[in-house]
């Protein structure tokens, strides 16, 4: 390696730690690949392939893009199935000495993508981790970008036909899998043709349980598994420990989005397996794989992308517990009931924001200002909303009301904090309303009035002095200074400090001058640098709020789908099935709810 240039050389060392990733490496307003990635991307992106000198005879193969760009280009790139390790400059090109230190700040991967123009709204994006042994296996699955965690582990006489069906049930975009897995050749062969997702073997020393139990407590801040419901679940805690593992791996920053998890058993909903969910299209039509015709496209009527991916999860996994059905019946019939207020609810749940995914990017400082107001707008709404779910009766909806914190504290400093209509980068400036920080204001004051501000010191000058013809100047060697001409030397006070004497007067400056000048010469360099750890303070506050954030998300998203499903209900003139025990089903004037939605 040693004919490679310094900087080359540190591409490829970079480059052999992420073998199975395309390599972005940052070189100034760029992100350059080489070698066999720049030949890949630029056919997958249509990028033009150039070269670069590297310090062999040959050119080494380059294609770039711009940084300000990057998340486009990316995108396209997961959603091709490929792994990106972002590689960037983490110390100051100014102040390097030698080649600028870079270091791989994340990885995204199909299953890690946390991008939420890249995502649809309606569906959760989700990583799966498998361990097959024997006649069992557990499985983990979240989604890092709305901090969805669940877990199950099953004994099955049948575990391809199973698996295949959780693989179906849920969809990941990325699947993370033991190697007995492999084994199984109707699951294996369902993941490779059917799934469309990454699939990746894991090696079977990651799944040592001591390990991932280990992982898994410090993840979740709990004393023990029983505290998780974990305790008999080895297939489980090993498949949650590697997931986590690998999250933290590729994110750098840790799974810090994942502060929960849910155990759920297949005794909790209705067994539908692949077959009977593809004939029955409830998310999606066989021939053409749209949400048109479907069940899920009759149902939704929902507000929110949180609602929407909800309604999704309630529609592919029906209940079969009689008390918990009976309960969101009981919920539904009162929205349905009360006509007025479920109109003015819904009108208020129109202005909720991803509340989810936004607080995925709070979480890893990804925010952008526009976006942190559009929460701010959310919480503006909360008010409203746990007003009229107060009004009430049914349990759920109790509960639900219970559960909404309006979090005015997160309203007030984000609007006292953030412009009315902030840019989208915090690059652009301009992002801190006035009157926030005090420091902030002055540098921004200085900025804005600095030709009045001289003049008022040559004023003051002239009347402290008495030299009528004194005047303030500037030029690139001295900066500003006073210039007193010979003839009112005498008069010139000890605090002047004098820097250059020409034939007919001589130039001075104050400590007052000097000052103003640091605060002109650095202050937009000094406005951006306060105004994002501002912004970073802001964020911080907010981040540490998620817990509260989160069930309140969870709360809206239920009411959300609640209050589709009446007035679904009510616009289609659907009645209330009455639920028994004894297996028999019987239908009066039954009616297909898709084919008559389509025949009108």
């Amino acid at each position: 390696m040693a004919e490679f240039t310094p900087m080359m050389q540190h591409y490829l060392q970079t480059k052999e730690e992420y073998k199975d990733c395309i390599l972005f490496y940052r070189l100034g307003d760029f992100y350059e690949m080489f070698f066999d990635d720049a030949v890949l991307v630029s056919k997958e992106l249509e990028l033009t392939l150039t070269g670069k000198s590297c310090g062999m005879e040959e050119r080494a193969p380059m294609c770039g893009i711009p940084y300000h760009a990057v998340e486009g280009y990316l995108n396209r790139l997961v959603a091709n199935g490929h792994k990106v390790a972002i590689c960037e400059q983490v110390e100051d090109p100014k102040l390097a000495k030698g080649i600028v230190k870079r270091e791989v700040i994340r990885v995204v991967t199909p299953g890690t993508n946390m991008d939420i123009q890249a995502l649809d709204e309606s569906k959760n994006n989700y990583i799966m981790c498998i361990v097959y042994l024997a006649d069992k296996y557990g499985i983990s699955l979240a989604d890092v970008s709305t901090g969805d965690v669940f877990i199950t582990e099953v004994r099955s006489e049948d575990i391809s036909a199973d698996v295949v069906n959780e693989l179906s049930k849920f969809s990941p975009s990325e699947l993370l899998y033991n190697h007995a897995f492999s084994g199984l050749t109707t699951a294996a062969e369902f993941v490779q043709n059917k799934l469309r997702c990454v699939a990746e073997l894991m090696d079977d020393s990651e799944y040592d349980l001591q390990a991932n139990e280990k992982t898994i407590l410090d993840q979740f801040q709990a004393s023990s598994l029983e505290q998780l419901e974990m305790e008999d679940k080895p297939l489980a805690v090993a498949a949650l420990g590697v997931l986590l593992s690998y999250i933290r791996e590729t994110q750098k920053d840790g799974a810090q989005r994942l502060i929960r998890t849910t155990v759920y058993s297949d005794s909790q909903y209705m067994s539908v397996d692949l077959t009977a969910r593809r004939n029955l299209e409830l998310t999606e039509t066989m021939r053409n794989k749209e949400k048109k015709g479907t069940l899920l496209w009759v149902l939704d009527k929902t507000k929110t992308a949180m609602g929407k991916r909800l309604i999704r999860k309630y529609i592919e996994q029906p209940l079969v517990n009689l008390a918990v059905i009976t309960r969101r019946q009981n919920a539904v019939m009162e929205l349905c009931s009360q006509s007025i207020l479920r109109d003015e609810l819904c009108e208020q749940l129109s202005k909720v924001y991803d509340l989810q995914r936004l607080m995925t990017k709070v979480i890893y400082g990804s925010v952008n200002p526009r976006e942190l107001k559009a929460l701010s707008y959310t919480v503006e709404a909360l008010p409203k909303i746990k007003e009229l779910t107060a009004q009430f009766e049914s349990s759920l909806l109790k509960e639900l009301h219970e559960g909404i914190n309006t979090m005015q504290e997160i309203h007030r400093l984000v609007e006292s904090a953030i412009v009315d209509d902030p840019p989208v980068s915090l690059k652009d400036g301009g992002v801190i309303k006035a009157g926030f920080n005090k420091e902030l204001d002055e540098i921004r004051d200085v900025c804005v009035n600095a030709k009045s501000y001289i003049t008022a010191i040559e004023e003051k000058e002239k009347n402290a002095t008495g030299i009528k013809t004194l005047r303030v100047s500037y030029n690139r060697v001295f900066g500003y200074y006073i210039e007193v001409t010979k003839s009112f030397l005498d008069l010139v006070p000890d605090r002047y400090i004098r820097k250059q004497t020409l034939a007919n007067c001589e130039r001075y400056i104050t400590e007052e001058l000097k000052d103003l000048e640091g605060k002109e010469l650095y202050a937009n360099e000094k406005i951006l640098a306060l105004e994002a750890d501002i912004y970073d303070e802001v964020r911080k506050f907010v981040a540490s709020r998620l817990s509260v954030i989160q069930d309140t998300a969870n709360s809206i998203a239920q009411i959300d789908v609640l209050a589709s499903f009446a007035n679904t209900a009510v616009m289609n003139n659907y009645v209330c099935p009455e639920i028994s025990l004894d297996g028999a089903l019987e239908i009066v004037d039954g009616r297909h709810p898709v084919i008559e939605q389509m025949l009108k």
